[in-house]
C-alpha cells in the first residue's frame, strides 16, 4: 500500500524503546499510526530519529529533578536502514540525512510505514552529527535547525524514497518548512508566486495542537534570512515576498511565524477540541484569512489502552505491584482504597501542586483511617523550566513527611511504560489546567477504557465528554482552583466510592458509553480522512 498522506510530527510515542516524544503529542501521532494501520488507509509517519531521545528524569536526594539523556539503539528499537540519504541545507553547507524505517502495527496487524532521519553518519561534520541527537533540546535561535530538518526533510525524503504523496498533514509548526521547501519546488518549475501557493495549499492540512503562545515559531529577518537565502538560490524571487506571507509583530519587533506561514498555506486549518478551536480563532484572528477552520477533537487507539483484564480490582491488584517497582521511596497502593492520580507534564498552566494548596486539607483528605485516599502523582519537568522543577522538588518534599504516610506517591521518569499502571492504579483521573491552556488532552480518555472516572477543568476535550453522570467538572471559583477540587473529592469523590458503589458502578458505564466511541481514534481518523480528501 503506497502512502498517500505523510503525517509529519516531531514526536511518535510507539514504545520506550524509541523514547522520541516528550508527551501528548507523540502519543496522539502514535496512536494515528495504529489506527491508520488498522483501517488499512494509506498514510506515513515522517520525524527525526534523536538518537539520544528526549530527556529522562532522574531525582538527587533532596528531591530535584536532574536530567540524563541516553543513546537508543536503532535496531533494538526496530528501526530497519533503507539505505537511502538525503541531503538539506544549512548557511553554507550542507548536511546528509540517513533514512531509517519502522513498520508500525499493532500485535501483528496492519503496518503502516514511519520514517526518520538521522544526522549520525559518518559523512557529516562532527557538529553536523549533533543536530538530531536531542528532541526539544535547543534554544531558539538555532531550533530553526530542527524545523529545517523535520521540514525541509521530509519533502526530499518523500521524493527520494519515490512516495506518491498526495496530503501533507503538519502537526504543529515544526514541520512547516516543508511547506517553504515545497514552494521552492513549484517555483523552480516556472511557476508563479501565486501558482505556487494554490498548488501547495491544496496539499496541506495543518492542526495547531495548543494555545501556549511559546510553543509558536518566531525567528527575526537576521535568523530567518540566511535560510531563505541558501534554501532559494538560483531562484528569481524577491525574498522579501516570502517574508511577507509569515510575517508578524511581536512584542515590538516584526518576526516570521510559522504558524502563521502554515496557516496562510493550508487548505484546512484545525484545533483539537471544540473549546480549543473557540480559543484559537481569537488567538489568531489577527491573520486575514479565516483561521482556524474546524475542528477534529484528539481520540486515542483503544486496543492500546485497554487492558486485558476487564475487573477493576483486579488491574488494580496487578498495578500495585508495578507502582511499587516504580515509585521514588518504594510505596504502594491499597487496591482496595480510593486511588487518585495526577499524570502529565510539570507545566504551571498544568497546576500540578493544586491540591498542595491546602496542604492541612490535604493530609485530612488521604490520611483519613476509615475512608483513605491514595494520590500517586508522575511526571516531569522541561530541564529549561525551573519553575516547573520546582513544583517536582515540592511534590516530592511533600511524599516524604512522616505525616503523609505513604498515601502521596511519587513516580519518576514519566513514560509509556509507566503510564500504563498508573491508569490501571487509578479510580479518578485528575486534570487541572487553567481554563483556556489545554488544548485537548488525551491521558484522560485512556482512563475511561481504564475503567477510571475524571476530574477535569472545564477545557481541553472534556467540555464535550462531560455529562454530568460520567465524572467530575472543576469549576474555578474566580482564579481558585483549588476549593472546588477540594469541595468535590470531600463531598462526592469519596462518599460515592465508599458508600455507593452501585453509582460508581454506573458512572463508568456511563463514562464508557459515552466516551469510549466518541473519543476512540476510528472517529478521529475518520474525519481526518474528511479534510485530506482520501
Amino acid at each position: 500500500m503506497e502512502p498517500k498522506v505523510a503525517y509529519l510530527s516531531s514526536e511518535f510515542a510507539l514504545d520506550d524503546a524509541l523514547p522520541i516524544y516528550a508527551g501528548g503529542l507523540g502519543v496522539l501521532a502514535a496512536d494515528i499510526l495504529y489506527q491508520a494501520a488498522e483501517s488499512n488507509f494509506p498514510l506515513t509517519g515522517i520525524t527525526v530519529f534523536y538518537r539520544e531521545g528526549f530527556f529522562k528524569q532522574g531525582i538527587e536526594p533532596d528531591g530535584r529533578q536532574k536530567s540524563f539523556y541516553e543513546q537508543i539503539d536503532p535496531q533494538a528499537a526496530g528501526l530497519k536502514d533503507t539505505e537511502s540519504t538525503i541531503k538539506v541545507p544549512l548557511a553554507g553547507h550542507e548536511v546528509s540525512l540517513k533514512i531509517w524505517r519502522k513498520d508500525v502495527s499493532f500485535k501483528g496487524g496492519n503496518a503502516v510505514p514511519l520514517y526518520l532521519m538521522d544526522a549520525d553518519i559518518e559523512e557529516n561534520r562532527s557538529e553536523d552529527r549533533k543536530i538530531t541527537d536531542r528532541l526539544y533540546e535547543r534554544v531558539w535561535a538555532p531550533h530553526i535547525i530542527d524545523d529545517l530538518v523535520l521540514g525541509v526533510g521530509s519533502v526530499r525524503l518523500a521524493r527520494e524514497l519515490k512516495l506518491p504523496i498526495q496530503v501533507w498533514h503538519i502537526n504543529d509548526d515544526h514541520g512547516t518548512l516543508n511547506i517553504l521547501e515545497r514552494l521552492r519546488e513549484q517555483l523552480s518549475q516556472g511557476l508563479s508566486l501565486q501558482e505556487a501557493r494554490e498548488k501547495v495549499k491544496s496539499e496541506t492540512v495543518f492542526t495547531t495542537h495548543t494555545p501556549v503562545a511559546g510553543a509558536e515559531s518566531k525567528f527575526t529577518r537576521d535568523e530567518f534570512f540566511p535560510l531563505l537565502t541558501t534554501l532559494f538560490s538560483g531562484i528569481n524571487i524577491d525574498l522579501e515576498e516570502i517574508w511577507q506571507l509569515g510575517k508578524r509583530e511581536w512584542q515590538g519587533q516584526e518576526v516570521f511565524s510559522l504558524t502563521v506561514f502554515a496557516m496562510r498555506h493550508s487548505r484546512a486549518v484545525n484545533a483539537v477540541s471544540q473549546k480549543h478551536f473557540n480559543v484559537s480563532k481569537k488567538l489568531w484572528e489577527f491573520i486575514s484569512e479565516n483561521v482556524p477552520t474546524t475542528y477534529v477533537t484528539n481520540a486515542v487507539y483503544g486496543p492500546r489502552w485497554t487492558p486485558a483484564e476487564s475487573e477493576k480490582s483486579v488491574i488494580k491488584e496487578s498495578a500495585a505491584a508495578e507502582i511499587q517497582k516504580l515509585s521514588l521511596d518504594g510505596k504502594t497502593f491499597d487496591p482496595k482504597s480510593l486511588v487518585l492520580a495526577w499524570c502529565r507534564r510539570f507545566a504551571a498552566y498544568k497546576q500540578p501542586n493544586l491540591l498542595l494548596t491546602d496542604e492541612q486539607r490535604l493530609l485530612k483528605i488521604l490520611t483519613n483511617p476509615e475512608k483513605p485516599v491514595y494520590l500517586l502523582v508522575a511526571g516531569k519537568s522541561h530541564p529549561e523550566d525551573p519553575e516547573g522543577q520546582e513544583f517536582v522538588r515540592r511534590a516530592i518534599e511533600f511524599s516524604r513527611r512522616t505525616q503523609v504516610q505513604n498515601r502521596f506517591i511519587y513516580i519518576p521518569n514519566y513514560s509509556l511504560n509507566s503510564a500504563r499502571p498508573l491508569l490501571a492504579a487509578s479510580d479518578v483521573w485528575l486534570n487541572t489546567p487553567k481554563v483556556g491552556w489545554e488544548a485537548s488532552g488525551t491521558s484522560g480518555m485512556k482512563a475511561v477504557f481504564n475503567q477510571s472516572l475524571n476530574v477535569m477543568t472545564p477545557d481541553g476535550w472534556w467540555p464535550e465528554g462531560y455529562n454530568g453522570k460520567n465524572g467530575w467538572v472543576i469549576e474555578p471559583e474566580g482564579d481558585d482552583y483549588a476549593t472546588p477540587l477540594y469541595r468535590i473529592i470531600e463531598e462526592e469523590i469519596i462518599p460515592t466510592y465508599y458508600e455507593r458503589q452501585d453509582k460508581w458502578r454506573e458512572m463508568i458505564k456511563e463514562a464508557q458509553q459515552t466516551c469510549g466511541e466518541k473519543f476512540d481514534a476510528k472517529r478521529m481518523l475518520g474525519e481526518y480522512r474528511q479534510l485530506y480528501g482520501i
